[in-house]
């Protein structure tokens, strides 16, 4: 029997996720990510300080509360609320630049995994990649504040959309509708511009696009099931106490990390059946680096 090219490039892909030790480094990346989420929070309100938009770190909160399981927004609540009052505007301070160091190492990770998928040789300089990883925090970070700004406007270009279309501004639903789409066409983006400059291999928009638009629609589905399973099946908080919170996060930046390594293995497995890729090595297979005659 034919299998059905969706299910077979699907099925590469989740053996590939295991095979290259895929679900084992997630949890690094979830790790790193939750290490790097206030710093890269404190370097976030600094740049929208400067720049005049002191609401950025509450619409920010606004915009995680849309998908994120509430135990884990009202673990990161107070810290973020912390980090926001204490802001400092100050673009210029040895703090700040450690901050962005710190966010910096998130991106590292993710740069790791998606060489991992599309079994790509790190052969760039530390420093290039480095530069890259800050250069990724900054755009991201004036893109966020540019998103938030957007959110905070929203209600005023809703009423200026309705006011030319024949979309009923008091509709409570449709706006939902429009924050949820302008926020996952933004996380789409992301991933797009992830998979185009972290890996060392160079891909076209359509190459990438599979992946991306795989990732984003996996990571909704899995913060919907997430949240309902946080909501209704478990109680971390009785296990855990006040660590229930922390766990809850953590698992959450696990599942995203899976679904993040899962879209660059569906793009290598249709890379590799298009013939445009050779197949990436599992880590065990790797050869040996030859060693030099003492």
């Amino acid at each position: 029997m034919t299998v059905p090219l969706p299910l077979s490039i699907a099925w590469k892909a989740v053996n590939g996720l295991s095979d290259r030790n895929g679900l084992e480094f997630s949890g690094y990346i979830a790790f790193t990510m939750l290490l790097s989420l206030f710093p890269f929070l404190i370097f976030l309100v600094s740049i929208a300080g400067f720049f005049g938009q002191t609401k950025t770190g509450e619409e920010f909160l606004s915009t995680m509360s849309l998908f994120e399981p509430p135990e884990m927004l009202a673990t990161l609540q107070p810290a973020i609320q912390q980090v926001i009052q204490n802001r400092n505007g100050s673009l210029l301070t040895i703090g700040l630049l450690l901050a962005l160091y710190s966010a910096a190492s998130g991106i590292s990770a993710l740069r790791l995994a998606l060489n991992m998928s599309y079994g790509a040789q790190e052969n760039r300089s530390y420093l290039l990649r480095k530069g890259e990883d800050f250069l990724i925090v900054i755009v991201g970070s004036v893109i966020a504040i540019i998103a938030s700004a957007a959110i905070f406007l929203g209600p005023l270009i809703w009423k200026i959309v309705a006011w030319f279309t024949f979309v009923n501004a008091g509709d409570a639903r449709l706006w939902h509708i429009a924050r949820y789409g302008f926020t996952l066409v933004s996380m789409g983006i992301g991933v797009i511009a992830l998979h185009r400059f972290l890996p060392n291999v160079r891909l076209t928009i359509a190459q990438i696009l599979p992946g991306a638009l795989t990732t984003t629609v996996s990571w909704l589905i899995a913060a919907a099931l997430l949240t309902l399973y946080f909501s209704k099946f478990a109680n971390y908080v009785s296990t855990y106490g006040s660590l229930g919170g922390v766990i809850i996060t953590l698992m959450f930046f696990y599942v995203s990390a899976i679904v993040f390594i899962f879209g660059g293995e569906v793009n290598a497995a249709l890379l590799v059946h298009a013939r445009q890729l050779t197949p990436p090595l599992n880590p065990e297979l790797r050869p040996s680096p030859p060693h030099s005659a003492s």
